[in-house]
């Protein structure tokens, strides 16, 4: 296991598991939102994590909005995206520009409503947890001079997601966002085309997009006091600097009731690998190898992990959702008497306000070697409407479970990534048996129960001197891998009567012994 040590905002940070395939040796071209760079993520933990993986890799990112990052991959410039603007990944898969039927989730952040700490709009006290009521506020308080509102205005994910909230505002004059490509439900405020004094475009990246608000020159805002939206991670990052002294958060974490719901605020992030078939060119085509080992470490329970505590494990600026939660009704027994066992419970997509996860399909496998090799036991199951999935497999001896479902669509654009959850080791408590013993002169024959090893001994009755003994005259020994009838000959039995001593194990070591008589000719 390769271990190495990240220093992340003066704490030392372990990634352990990362697999250093050191065959590969590419460029990997990644477009990008600027979110990830400017909350710190690529330069404070990727960039480093994804060397000791594949250190012969070299990763060209470039972070740009989400708009642009598709518009380039689209025009050759990709092998892989990572985005979050839902809206535009669905566009972009639709198109066909997805090497894969649908992309990956990677993590998630969310968006906080920032402004001067006096408030004039009164947002916090008003709307604290109301996204869409904020935004009504500051409209408000700009038409009567005494707030302004920064918008990046870029096509970006988070101006995606404003202009979202924009049209789900009811006391604002609004119009269809002028880069909304005929969108209706992007709208920012104004008509005619015009949009009111108080609402700039900056055409800026998320973190400079902050720092205009925090300065709010007059020279562009007259109303001063500037409220923006923005991303929590890279707020924190410059906060934390000092780099913005003027903002504080006064909205977020939306409430379930609010117009836009629970997860109105929440910021998921996708990555796509570019499919290489919309290109003639050569050298435009999309490296859809080195793509996907880029987007299978992003999603990879190492990389996840690491995403908890970064940049600190109270405030981390993503948080993972590669891959669904798994809840159990209970736990399975640590032994059991049971021929079969069943598993039960939820399965659910952590992105916050996330439809339930229905119809994926799901296995119970074992090993017996330690987790080396894992085998399918029991028949296929599938989570319903709700996420609820219910499996019955047999325990035919000691072994370690797990539940096991393959990368799922969850959306027509992305998806989850395979699920490998484990169940717990069970021990196999029952006793082999052998039953319908049959002795002819010249065969044994009887049926086990389950796989190991069954010695049989075959005693003959002889008179000795003083009385009756029983005296070995055949041994033989059956190794089946499963519940069979099986036979053993041999040269012919004399007539008489026999006891036949039966010393059964099965794989998990339990052990029965038992004897039963016949007789073999005439009586």
């Amino acid at each position: 296991m390769l271990r190495r040590f990240l220093t992340v905002a003066g704490a030392v940070v372990a990634l352990a598991g990362w697999s250093a395939a050191g065959a590969a040796a590419d460029t990997i071209r990644v477009q990008s939102t600027t979110d990830t760079v400017d909350a710190g993520l690529l330069d404070g933990l990727l960039r480093d994590a994804y060397a000791q993986a594949q250190p012969g890799d070299t990763l060209a990112y470039t972070a740009v909005g989400t708009g642009r990052a598709l518009d380039n991959a689209r025009a050759g410039l990709a092998d892989v995206v990572m985005t979050h603007a839902p809206s535009l990944e669905a566009q972009f898969v639709a198109d066909g520009f997805s090497a894969d039927p649908f992309g990956r989730q990677i993590f998630y952040s969310d968006y906080v409503i920032v402004g001067p700490r006096s408030d004039p709009a009164g947002v916090s006290a008003a709307h604290a947890h109301d996204a869409v009521g904020a935004l009504e506020d500051i409209a408000a308080a700009g038409q009567n001079g005494s707030a302004s509102f920064v918008s990046r205005g870029d096509n970006s994910g988070t101006n995606v997601q404003e202009q979202s909230m924009w049209g789900l505002t009811s006391a604002v004059t609004k119009q269809t966002a002028s880069n909304a490509a005929g969108d209706a439900t992007r709208s920012e405020p104004g008509s005619g085309g015009n949009v009111p004094s108080w609402y700039v475009r900056t055409q800026k990246g998320q973190a400079a997009n902050l720092q205009e608000a925090d300065v709010c020159p007059s020279s562009t805002y007259p109303n001063g006091n500037c409220y923006t939206m923005v991303d929590r991670g890279t707020y924190n990052r410059l906060a934390n600097a000092g780099t913005i002294t003027n903002l504080a958060i006064l909205v977020q974490g939306n409430d379930p009731a609010a117009r836009g719901g629970l997860n109105l605020l929440i910021n998921p992030f996708s990555a796509y690998v570019v499919n290489p078939d919309k290109f003639a060119d050569p050298a435009a085509k999309p490296n859809v190898t080195a793509a996907r080992r880029f987007v299978d470490f992003l999603v990879s329970p190492a990389f996840q992990q690491a995403l908890t505590s970064f940049p600190t494990a109270v405030d981390p600026a993503f948080r993972p959702d590669a891959s669904p939660s798994v809840t159990l009704d209970g736990p399975l027994p640590a032994s059991t008497s049971a021929a079969t066992l069943t598993v039960a419970g939820t399965v659910a997509n952590v992105l916050p306000g996330a439809a339930p996860v229905s119809g994926m399909a799901l296995r119970v496998q074992r090993s017996i070697d330690g987790g080396t090799t894992w085998t399918d036991v029991g028949r296929a199951a599938a989570t319903d409407a709700a996420g609820r999935f219910s499996a019955t497999f047999p325990v035919a001896q000691t072994a370690a479970f797990r539940l096991s479902a393959p990368t799922t669509a969850t959306t027509a654009y992305n998806g989850l990534t395979a699920l490998d959850t484990a169940l717990g080791t069970v021990k196999d408590a029952r006793k082999p048996s052998v039953s319908a013993i049959t002795l002819t002169r010249r065969r044994l024959r009887l049926t086990v129960s389950e796989a190991g090893v069954v010695r049989v001994t075959v005693l003959r009755r002889v008179q000795v001197r003083g009385g009756v003994r029983f005296r070995a005259v055949r041994r033989a020994v059956f190794q089946p891998d499963a519940r069979a009838r099986v036979t053993r000959t041999f040269r012919a039995l004399a007539p008489g009567r026999y006891r036949i001593a039966v010393r059964a194990r099965d794989l998990s070591g339990n052990r029965r012994v038992s004897t039963v008589a016949r007789t073999v000719g005439r009586p």
